[in-house]
């Protein structure tokens, strides 16, 4: 254990980020709150003799709040490890009343959580995103015409009629739900003359959907795990996750799957290039990390050495849902879905010091991984 200061305005946790420790409050205070871009959505003010962190109590594997302090504050810093072996070992009446007193401040935390997203004025809330791209989902599988082969068409005066009247989803939050579809290359505007103005500009006319059982796997997705208590760190970004699954996928492009959908993938040719494109030295944390966000896959030996077996279309299809969450943080923080934004490349980590289990950049002396939580064992 040891303690730690944090300034005014400090970050002592994410929401999302991996519980690796319990923080006891021994002077000053912070807000737990939601993190949305460059505002945050304040749900409780603790102080002196409160505790940060103790959702791991019921067996929560992330944060699903963020602690900021309010002024400065100072913490005792408990490792998960040492909780829990105290926990343990603590009389049998005992632990049935503390997992009682935080399940009940985990219900109170949901209905406070929800109370809060209700009167948030981002664009794009997260109890909303389901509905939002449910709406544009269903709208475009009932009103779109298939006569053209691979894609569905709807008239765009029809898509945000009906999004408006049946799903009572707002023009505006569609037609940026359909941009972040056009700039992930899911679909396309088609542009032309209204009919009543024919001289006029350009103006949309049509919505060419090239993939809808990627939309419905989105929006399903996210209502499944937002909706599911516990869950929320699926819906979290992992950048280094969706860096790795595209290098996997990209691997595997041009494969032919057999009649399962399965494609393999060399082991040391994925590591490989991991090494020399991402800077990433692959090792079995990785892939416990891959799997800690739904991302399994098989290892098979065979004669030219290890092959990594996976469905194709269900890592495709992940691979798109971690895209357009992303495009979701960045459409609230901005306030608009930036058409124009340049696609942004993965960056090389770098050859510094590393975290062994997940390969993020570590400032000196640190004592766990900022990313990942892993503990750093000092050298010897």
């Amino acid at each position: 254990m040891s303690v730690k200061t944090f300034k005014k305005g400090e970050v002592i946790y994410k929401d999302g980020d991996k519980i690796t420790a319990v923080y006891l409050i021994q002077s000053g205070g912070a807000s737990q709150c939601l993190i949305r871009g460059k505002k945050n959505i304040d749900l409780f003010q603790l102080g002196s003799s409160h505790i940060l962190g103790d959702q791991v109590i019921l067996g929560a594997s992330t944060h699903p709040t963020a602690a900021i302090a309010t002024t400065e504050t100072k913490v005792l810093e408990i490792p998960v490890e040492a909780l829990k072996s105290h926990y343990e070992g603590a009389p049998q009446m005992l632990k049935v009343i503390i997992k009682s007193l935080a399940d009940r401040l985990r219900l109170a935390m949901n209905d406070v959580r929800s109370s809060k997203l209700e009167k948030d004025s981002s664009p794009c809330p997260e109890d909303q995103v389901a509905k939002a791209f449910g709406a544009v989902f269903h709208t475009a599988n009932h009103k779109g015409d298939r006569s053209t082969p691979g894609r569905v068409v709807v008239e765009w005066g029809m898509m945000k009629q009906y999004s408006q009247r049946i799903f009572a989803e707002g023009p505006k939050r569609v037609e940026q739900v359909i941009n972040i579809l056009v700039k992930l290359k899911l679909a396309f505007y088609e542009m032309g003359k209204a009919p009543d103005n024919p001289e006029g500009p350009d103006e949309i006319q049509r919505v060419h959907f090239l993939d809808l059982g990627l939309l419905e796997s989105f929006f399903e997705f996210y209502q499944y795990y937002y909706f599911k208590g516990g869950r929320m760190e699926l819906l979290k970004v992992d950048e280094l996750c969706q860096t790795m699954l595209d290098a996997l996928l990209k691997l595997a492009d041009g494969q032919e799957a057999d009649r399962f959908g399965i494609v393999s993938v060399d082991f040391a040719k994925f590591g490989e290039h991991c090494k020399n494109e991402l800077g990433i030295n692959l090792n079995n944390d990785h892939f416990a990390r891959l799997e800690g966000k739904g991302v399994f896959m098989k290892r098979k030996n065979s004669g030219t050495g290890v092959l990594l077996q996976f469905e194709i279309k269900e890592f495709r299809s992940i691979l798109q849902s971690w895209k357009m969450l992303r495009e979701i943080e960045k459409w609230n923080e901005k306030g608009f879905v930036d058409m124009d934004e340049k696609e942004e490349k993965p960056k090389k980590r770098s050859s510094g010091p590393s975290c062994p289990a997940c390969s993020a950049e570590l400032q000196a002396g640190v004592k766990f991984c900022s990313e990942c939580g892993h503990k750093i064992v000092a050298a010897a």
